[in-house]
């Protein structure tokens, strides 16, 4: 279900039309193309309006979520007794990010070095293809954001057509719905280096136990999940809708805050996977509503035990955290958060 902050008919017809005159305006564009919403979106713009102009750039990296490979796959590849999603050429490149210092370190740059590596990768390989003009998905939602990865981007000459239209994500849905794409209702995902606290080190192998228990999570029919490393400890956040399932899996109930028992039979699975330690509870992540609400959650390094005895590590993830909060609520978050650091631990 959507939510009411798309445009109406007509005007979402006429933003519509703006964003083909300004895809039409580039000439031969290259899509970044994730298998996301967005990327998605602006495909099935292209595909509709110049086909012949367009090529999606796809990059295969170890901090893709399963469910974002997925997508793409179905997008290009189609699956059985089923058309391609997009007629499109696709140019799929394998970039790894933890092989550089810069993001293996995971401090407060680490997006933005990140972005600039795999955005480098596709406007070269682009422009060599005769693709001048590099275009991603941000949109008018994420305006407001403490995204580095734009910044990047900007560096790069990499345009935002959604962004310079106006276009929010509930729109794009509502399109990606009527033009009968199943990408329309796809969770939002995020870089699988977001589960780790801004300085501990990225690892491969934090990366693919992260993986493995949220492709697990996955298989047990929940939606959407994180699971992040913090400390050492793995905590497990889900969508409210997420958390009572899991409730009922283990015959418990969600407390007054939103929260559950971890059913001993998800904690012996995260174990047999390689969780050491494990929050004893799941808790409720409330960006996990793709319909265009407003509120957040907090971030898991506060809603959770956060046990880095590392000062820096933890102003860098203090300072992080707040950063990807709207303006409106980080002075209300910050006294709270460094109140609360400091009576864990003195500074």
């Amino acid at each position: 279900m959507l939510s009411n902050t798309t445009a109406p008919a007509e005007e979402l017809q006429d933003k519509l039309a703006a964003l083909e005159q300004l895809l039409l305006a580039y000439g031969r564009v290259a899509i970044g193309f994730s298998g996301g919403v967005d990327s998605s979106f602006l495909a099935a713009v292209c595909a509709r309006i110049m086909p012949a102009s367009t090529l999606l750039v796809h990059l295969t990296t170890p901090l893709i979520g399963t469910p974002e490979q997925a997508s793409f796959e179905r997008s290009v590849d189609g699956q059985a007794n089923e058309e391609p999603h997009f007629k499109l050429p696709v140019l799929n490149l394998s970039v790894d990010q933890l092989q550089l210092s810069q993001v293996a370190c995971n401090d407060a740059n680490r997006c933005y070095h990140c972005k600039h590596a795999g955005f480098t990768a596709i406007v070269n390989h682009a422009k060599s293809l005769g693709f001048l003009t590099v275009i991603d998905g941000s949109n008018a939602s994420d305006r407001g954001d403490y995204r580095p990865g734009m910044r990047a981007a900007e560096e790069l000459g990499v345009r935002s057509p959604l962004m310079e239209v106006g276009f929010t994500k509930d729109e794009e849905r509502e399109l990606l719905r009527a033009w009968g794409y199943p990408v329309w209702n796809l969770p939002a995902g995020a870089c699988l280096a977001t589960r780790v606290p801004t300085g501990e080190e990225l690892t491969r192998e934090k990366v693919d136990l992260i993986r493995a228990c949220e492709d697990y999570l996955h298989d047990i029919d929940l939606a959407q999940v994180r699971a992040r490393l913090i400390g050492g400890c793995m905590h497990i956040e889900a969508a409210p809708a997420d958390v009572a399932k899991i409730a009922a899996l283990g015959g418990g109930t969600v407390d007054a805050e939103g929260k559950a028992p971890l059913p001993a039979a998800i904690e012996s699975a995260l174990r047999e996977l390689g969780c050491g330690h494990i929050s004893p509870e799941v808790t409720p992540n409330l960006t996990f509503n793709f319909t265009g609400a407003t509120k957040r959650s907090a971030p898991a390094c506060f809603t959770s035990p956060y046990r880095t005895r590392n000062p820096l590590a933890r102003i860098c993830s203090t300072w992080t955290a707040l950063t990807d909060l709207p303006i409106r609520n980080r002075l209300i978050l910050a006294s709270f958060i460094w109140g609360n650091i400091a009576r864990q631990s003195p500074l």
